[in-house]
């Protein structure tokens, strides 16, 4: 196992020449984000995130914040409704503006995974993360969280997105 410094920090496009579903261990720094709360049947998830992410980035956009990376959902709950938060980094705290308030994604040690294709697949990703935790004897020490790398409105075809799956570790 080695440790690696997280794309974001200094190569955002080593996450496109990484391999699908071949898990990471990762330091990050705590980041400051702006996010929107979102609670949702699962069969609305997309659609929740999609507009959580407008609003912050028309919001930071508003409050003159500059985004630090690419937006991210980090899942809180998980049952008959989904919790979770959806923004983007920002590069200082960012204001209450509506529903868009400060948080942090938080630092230390993480695993993650990037996940290759359509959302529809993430479950067999994140199954994979959890085997490879499992074998080495980890386990997630808080909600997991997804990246965007890949913008669907740009890059029309599914096949290649790219999301990144973040797990902090202890």
């Amino acid at each position: 196992m080695t440790e690696l410094l997280h794309p974001v920090t200094r190569e955002p496009g080593a996450v496109f020449e990484r391999a699908h579903a071949t898990p990471e261990i990762h330091r990050l720094a705590m980041r400051e984000t702006a996010v929107v709360a979102i609670d949702v049947a699962p069969d609305e998830i997309a659609a929740a995130v999609g507009v959580a992410i407008g609003e912050v980035e028309a919001a930071m956009r508003t409050a003159g914040v500059d985004l630090a990376g690419p937006p991210f959902a980090r899942y809180l709950a998980f049952g008959p409704r989904i919790h979770a938060e959806v923004g983007y980094p920002v590069r200082r705290p960012a204001p209450d503006i509506g529903r868009v308030v400060p948080g942090r994604l938080p630092g230390g040690r993480v695993a993650s995974i990037v996940h290759v294709g359509s959302y529809h697949g993430l479950e067999r990703t994140y199954a994979e993360l959890t085997r490879w935790l499992a074998e080495l004897g980890l386990q997630p020490a808080g909600p997991l969280w997804e990246v965007y790398w890949s913008d669907p409105v740009v890059d029309t075809n599914p096949a290649t997105w790219r999301t990144e799956i973040f797990a902090p570790l202890e």
